[in-house]
């Protein structure tokens, strides 16, 4: 199937804004733990769900990479500054290498 520039475009910034509200959640999400009123668990179980519904696709590929192992880094406690260091990977559309 063809696609036109168009739609090229549209995807595009349909994929930022997606990764826009990510960035967003993963923020709010800092700003709980540093409150100490998340369940970790229960927090993995649902971007465990959200990753997997992300198309599988190779534009989504490394922002779906960084996501679990942001993930992990939730699951094992890492330390606040690494997790947050994920957050500015997720709006570049995750890891370029």
């Amino acid at each position: 199937m063809h696609t036109t520039p168009f739609e090229t475009q549209a995807n595009s910034v349909e994929f930022d804004f997606v990764k826009g509200h990510i960035a967003a959640t993963m923020t709010l999400i800092h700003g709980l733990i540093d409150q100490g009123l998340l369940d970790r668990d229960r927090l993995d179980a649902f971007f465990a769900a959200f990753i997997g519904d992300l198309p599988h696709s190779r534009e989504t590929l490394g922002l779906r990479l960084i996501l679990d192992q942001w993930r992990q880094g939730l699951t094992d406690g890492e330390p606040e500054e690494e997790l947050r260091g994920k957050l500015f990977e997720v709006i570049r559309g995750g890891r370029s290498n």
